[in-house]
């Protein structure tokens, strides 16, 4: 049989002022055809579909849609709650969907009595659910992302009395539960959501918990007992302790500045005694990303590109008057403008060994620094009336005045109109 891997899709999402959903649902109609054409009987969707847990209604829809039409083929998706979505939204359709072609898991498992031979009183926790395919059974351990701080008085896989506890204990006693639910010489498929030690991280990544010391990094040895681990939550495409079996598909869109790599789904082939085959398909959908450092004149000299979402980094000691705007025709996709150079040059007071530099002198030093010329009377006049008129004393402003107008008139420099624009 054949799965698809996918995650992280963050319907709803924004880069920036730019959309995304549009972006998301071409991808999605992608993700359609292509598993299509590739006879994929299962899509494992690990965690994070919308981007908040209270998700915008388009985005519902979107996700609803893709699903129905995967059905309509023939192929299956098991899916789970990731940090951004909401447990309790996607658990409570679980009991609904589970016979229907779709396997949603969100929240803590609940435990069950059970009526297997062994101890009086032992407990399932509803972690394994088995699905016919063509070649036969698979078990698939869905484990959605779970907060250690909210875990259940009914959840039994760990005694509270030995809390509190961490996200590597919390998922490490799942996987560990749901490996010994799959009945011996059984295929098996995990699902899972968090950062595995030795992931990658990019900077579009939310932070899952406050952790100290990295306690909250998942252990991948509990994956170990099965066939192929589907990982979500890192946004690179990428495999953990150098095993193809177990891995991140990454986004299937940039959903930051550091992602400028290539992205993709998994597809895994995998035979019926849980042996894969594992190759990567790359997304063709959205845009990419781009970052430009240089000064305006030199950005304003580029090429246009319509075709990246991208990130302008000025180097100019100045601000530029209403930069983005005069940008935005090349780079109709500009997210992010941004001044890398403004860190004020010492003041020329402190300098001079003079001491703290006075109200008035500051006043001029701004000027300075935000036109990059000579400061200008009459902005000096203004800024020094106005500390006046609330009681802020510039005692030497007569002074500082004087000099200024005599540096004016000997021409020692020119004065430019100031702009204080930035992204």
């Amino acid at each position: 049989m054949k799965i698809l891997h996918t995650s992280d899709w963050h319907l709803g999402r924004s880069f920036g002022t730019y959309g995304l959903l549009p972006d998301q649902e071409a991808f999605l109609q992608w993700l359609i055809t292509t598993a299509e054409q590739n006879d994929v009987e299962l899509v494992a969707i690990a965690g994070d579909i919308y981007d908040r847990s209270n998700p915008p209604a388009e985005a519902i829809r979107a996700f609803n849609s893709v699903v129905v039409s995967l059905n309509a083929a023939g192929i299956e998706v098991a899916a789970i709650a990731g940090n951004h979505d909401s447990a309790e939204r996607v658990a409570i359709y679980s009991a609904f969907t589970q016979a229907r072609g779709l396997l949603l898991r969100g929240g803590y498992p609940t435990a069950q009595a059970t009526s297997d031979s062994g101890p009086v009183g032992r407990q399932r926790h509803d972690l394994v659910a088995i699905r016919d395919f063509s070649d036969g059974p698979l078990a698939i351990a869905a484990i959605p992302f779970l907060d250690p701080r909210l875990i259940p008085t009914d959840f039994t896989l760990l005694d509270p009395d030995d809390g509190p506890f961490t996200h590597n204990q919390v998922v490490t006693a799942c996987a560990k539960a749901a490996a010994a639910e799959v009945p011996e010489g059984m295929r098996s498929l995990a699902m899972a959501h968090g950062f595995v030690a030795g992931g990658k991280g990019s900077d579009s990544e939310k932070s899952l918990i406050a952790t100290v010391g990295g306690t909250d990094h998942i252990g991948a040895s509990c994956f170990e007992p099965f066939s192929y681990t589907a990982l979500g939550h890192l946004h690179r495409p990428q495999t953990v302790r150098k095993t193809e079996t177990i891995r991140y598909s990454g986004t299937p869109l940039p959903y930051s500045f550091s992602e400028t790599g290539p992205k993709s789904v998994v597809l895994i082939d995998m035979d019926a005694k849980g042996e894969c085959s594992v190759s990567l398909i790359e997304v063709p959908c959205g845009k990419g990303v781009r970052t430009i450092r240089a000064s305006f004149a030199e950005v304003s000299g580029m090429s246009a590109d319509a075709e990246h979402l991208v990130r302008v980094e000025l180097t100019d000691h100045a601000p530029i008057r209403e930069a983005k705007r005069r940008l935005l025709p090349l780079f109709p996709h500009l997210v992010e403008l941004s001044l890398v150079n403004l860190n004020p040059p010492m003041s020329p007071h402190h300098r001079q060994g003079q001491g703290a530099p006075s109200l008035a002198q500051q006043v001029q030093d701004f000027l300075e620094v935000a036109t990059g010329a000579e400061a200008a009377i009459d902005d000096f006049d203004l800024i020094t009336e106005a500390f006046g008129e609330v009681g802020l004393e510039t005692h030497d402003a007569s002074l500082v005045r004087e000099a200024i107008s005599e540096r004016t008139h000997n021409g020692s420099t020119g004065t430019e109109e100031s702009g204080t624009e930035a992204a």
